[in-house]
């Protein structure tokens, strides 16, 4: 394969994993194929660990030595933490607001905005980490755990977008409010967020199902595939970092 310019400088693995958090699947798997080929499983294998990307790990417990794709897929299949939601791996985002009420009142009706407004994002990624001592294997492994690694920086970049759209809408936001109690602002805010929050989580769902193929063929025939990644959304008010599998979560303040 000749390679354009584009994809030359992305095959430098400091630059591959910005890349990857904003490209589609298809893109993405050619440029981790590309990065395999010119710099070798090492340099792969150091993008999945996450340098520059923080991830946590859940540990395969398989014998170093398996050497059958059906064997690892049952094992994660059955064991992973995330089976329920996910598949194999697992993306959480949550936001949370502050700022404090500014009141205009006029022919009787209180308007209320968020002076000195505040967002927070929390993002966490869980992975499944295994060091498999068979060279075939070995490959299989680095090439499926990088394509779920691409795909899981992908709802990254989806949360940094919305971190990005929540402060401005927060900021811009103009409600209106029965009575000057920070009860009925807080109400009146948490109600809009909730909705953007709703928004977020839908532009996650939207790159979902994804797979990620474990092939120990040689090329030949797939013979493995994971379950699906996704990414869960949660918010509230200050202190309130509560957030549910799949769905934001849309209590009150």
């Amino acid at each position: 394969m000749t390679l354009g310019h584009g994809f030359d400088v992305a095959l430098n693995p400091r630059t591959l994993g910005a890349l990857l958090a904003g490209a589609d699947r298809g893109t993405s798997e050619r440029l981790i194929g590309a990065l395999q080929r010119r710099h070798g499983n090492a340099a792969v294998g150091r993008l999945v660990s996450g340098a520059g990307l923080p991830v946590q790990r859940w540990a395969v417990t398989l014998a170093a030595g398996t050497t059958d794709c059906g064997v690892v897929v049952n094992f994660l299949n059955a064991n992973s933490p995330h089976r329920a939601s996910s598949g194999w791996a697992k993306t959480n985002v949550r936001f949370s607001w502050g700022g404090d009420p500014a009141y205009t009142e006029a022919d009787g009706v209180i308007t209320a905005t968020v002076a000195n407004p505040t967002v927070t994002r929390t993002v966490s990624v869980d992975m499944p980490v295994w060091a498999p001592t068979d060279p075939a294997m070995a490959s299989a492994w680095t090439a499926m755990t990088t394509s779920l690694r691409a795909h899981e920086a992908r709802h990254e970049g989806i949360a940094t977008t919305w971190e990005s759209t929540l402060r401005t809408n927060l900021t811009s936001l103009s409600v209106t409010v029965p009575n000057r109690t920070l009860a009925a602002f807080n109400a009146a805010v948490q109600a809009e967020w909730n909705g953007w929050l709703a928004q977020h989580q839908a532009d996650q769902v939207a790159i979902d199902p994804f797979t990620a193929l474990l092939d120990c063929s040689g090329g030949e025939e797939e013979t493995g595939e994971s379950g699906e990644s996704g990414a869960s959304g949660g918010g509230g008010v200050p202190g309130d970092l509560a957030g549910l599998e799949g769905e934001p979560d849309l209590g009150g303040p």
